[in-house]
């Protein structure tokens, strides 16, 4: 499940980088969601939902940078490369 709504993230990404300002509005909650799910993935299997989880957070952390959302693309980015050791 994780797997296919990263997917779909990335395709609704692609879709709204070229068709608003205002990108962070349509797709934060998308990449919210992903991380959610990559949280609950890995509250259940720790060794697949760390890797799982540092992707989710540095998708994340792509969708805030180029938001021009710096701070919030920096506290997922170190968090992600936290996960990976």
């Amino acid at each position: 499940m994780v797997i296919v709504h990263r997917r779909l993230t990335i395709r609704s990404a692609f879709y709204w980088e070229r068709r608003t300002h205002r990108i962070l509005e349509p797709l934060r909650p998308l990449f919210d969601e992903g991380v959610a799910l990559a949280r609950r993935l890995a509250a259940a299997d720790e060794d697949k939902g760390r890797a799982v989880l540092a992707r989710a957070l540095t998708d994340r952390s792509t969708l805030f940078v180029a938001a021009k959302r710096y701070a919030e693309a920096r506290d997922d980015f170190v968090e992600a490369t936290g996960l990976r050791g």
